[in-house]
């Protein structure tokens, strides 16, 4: 899954031909779905500014609930999109998509560059981003294999990482029930 048009033009151009558009980082349950059908590997090579950085930690939960395997597409630094990559070199575009690595994995390495995990505020910020998208993975195994990775990551214990998870589980269960009530109300 690519952002642009253009993106899926050159790559069939390329003889990628399994391509497919967002037209944007929206990304919904009912595409997840319909690609679910299809296929249970996903590839995703959204741009790597927020926007799509966002949009790609947006559809680990949906993926995960859907039951598809999300990895993603990392692109070269001097590369904003495929398209651009495959204009370089349609070699490039390849290695990218065969090095395409585990999309929760993808996301914790981005937090770990964004915090200084030897200080506690930084262990504190990038756990609590960590947290929030294992709290969206539904496999139990999945979950524990990710809260050690966090644990391993920040230099604490399992038990530290679990009790703060539980919390964000809470955290986010009330925001929840919130907008719920307020899409009520506004009804």
């Amino acid at each position: 899954i690519v952002e642009g048009n253009l993106d899926v033009v050159s790559s069939h151009q390329a003889g990628v031909v399994q391509v497919v558009a967002t037209a944007g980082t929206a990304m919904t349950e009912n595409h997840l779905r319909a690609l679910r059908r299809l296929t249970g590997n996903v590839r995703l090579a959204f741009y790597g500014d927020k926007a799509g950085i966002a949009a790609t930690e947006r559809a680990i939960p949906i993926a995960s609930e859907v039951g598809l395997d999300l990895t993603i597409i990392t692109l070269p630094d001097d590369a904003k999109d495929p398209d651009e990559l495959i204009q370089q070199d349609v070699a490039l575009w390849q290695q990218a998509i065969d090095e395409a690595e585990s999309a929760v994995d993808w996301i914790l390495d981005q937090y770990s560059k964004r915090q200084d995990v030897t200080t506690a505020a930084g262990k504190r910020s990038f756990t609590t981003a960590a947290l929030k998208v294992v709290d969206g993975l539904r496999d139990p195994v999945e979950r524990d294999h990710y809260e050690k990775k966090i644990a391993g990551v920040a230099g604490s214990s399992i038990e530290a990482i679990r009790t703060k998870l539980a919390a964000v589980s809470s955290e986010e269960a009330q925001v929840q029930r919130r907008q719920i009530k307020a899409h009520i109300t506004q009804d």
